[in-house]
């Protein structure tokens, strides 16, 4: 019920907070957009207002060890920049300028915005809708070859390694180095349609691998994304091999699977070998290790 009544005080004060700052009103929002027009830059107030508690809240967040309501924390935001957070960013700034709305200010303009905040909010949510569509099409038609692979095979312990995202054709080197389990941490809506979950499972079963799927959204891992991965290598008749963009989340997901069986300075150490900044989630790590039992890999 606590949980409930804390979702009801920050919806109610996001929403006050957007009515207040004038964030539903489309033409501040277009003129604070008009850099080269009638430039209106009152909501540089609003959105310093919004950045500055926020930077305090990831501080206060990084010293803690479960948050208020005794939850584990989650870890803190990927900032990888790709080509698809460059190409949704500009889509999303030409939306916003266009109709001077974003999703938080349409939903609070509901009660308020007439048949026009009605008629954007559906069209933002058939946005939504199509958007995955779209990108799985435009990946099934992009020729079969991509870039060369960014293969890098990064031991955390002699059992598991991780890497940046692999292609079908690293797999004989992956059973060459001794790794019998593969597992993939990245979600297929991120990558082109060769390298999806169907394609690379057939591959490495081919080699005789064994191939787990567990996806793992950026800045959203789940507890179920850590006990999939240590459930897997428990069951692991040799060393496994883990990847994903970079390499970060398979290390981000180990480091907590491992919460209680290793030193937290060891966890967050290992990773930081290969560049992995596992700092931040020292709370959550310590939290896991209260509750751990004994002894992983």
């Amino acid at each position: 019920m606590r949980q409930y009544g804390f979702a009801v005080l920050s919806g109610g004060l996001f929403g006050a907070g957007l009515l207040i700052s004038g964030m539903t009103d489309t033409r501040k929002v277009q003129g604070w957009l008009d850099v080269f027009g009638a430039w209106d830059p009152t909501l540089a107030f609003v959105l310093g207002g919004a950045i500055l508690p926020m930077a305090v809240a990831w501080r206060v967040a990084a010293r803690m060890e479960r948050s208020y309501l005794g939850q584990a924390l989650p870890p803190a935001p990927a900032r990888n920049i790709d080509r698809s957070l460059i190409a949704g960013s500009i889509l999303f700034g030409m939306g916003w300028a266009l109709a001077g709305l974003c999703p938080g200010p349409a939903l609070a303009s509901i009660g308020f915005g007439g048949l026009g905040g009605l008629v954007f909010l559906l069209a933002m949510l058939g946005g939504m809708v199509a958007a995955p569509v779209l990108r799985a099409r435009l990946d099934a038609a992009a020729p079969a070859a991509s870039p060369r692979s960014k293969m890098d095979i990064r031991a955390l312990t002699p059992t598991y390694a991780v890497s940046p995202q692999i292609e079908p054709s690293d797999f004989a080197a992956i059973k060459a180095a001794g790794f019998t389990t593969v597992i993939d941490n990245r979600p297929d809506g991120e990558i082109p349609a060769h390298l999806h979950t169907p394609h690379m499972k057939a591959a490495a079963e081919a080699l005789g691998l064994r191939f787990i799927a567990n996806p793992v959204i950026g800045g959203a891992l789940t507890m179920e994304n850590v006990r999939l991965q240590s459930q897997v290598m428990a069951e692991a008749t040799g060393p496994v091999f883990a990847y994903c963009a970079s390499g970060n989340r398979c290390s981000v997901v180990w480091a907590l699977m491992n919460a209680g069986h290793r030193s937290t300075d060891d966890l967050i150490r290992t990773p930081a070998k290969y560049g992995y900044n596992l700092e931040p989630l020292r709370g959550q790590i310590e939290a896991l290790a209260a509750e751990a039992p004994a002894d992983k890999a």
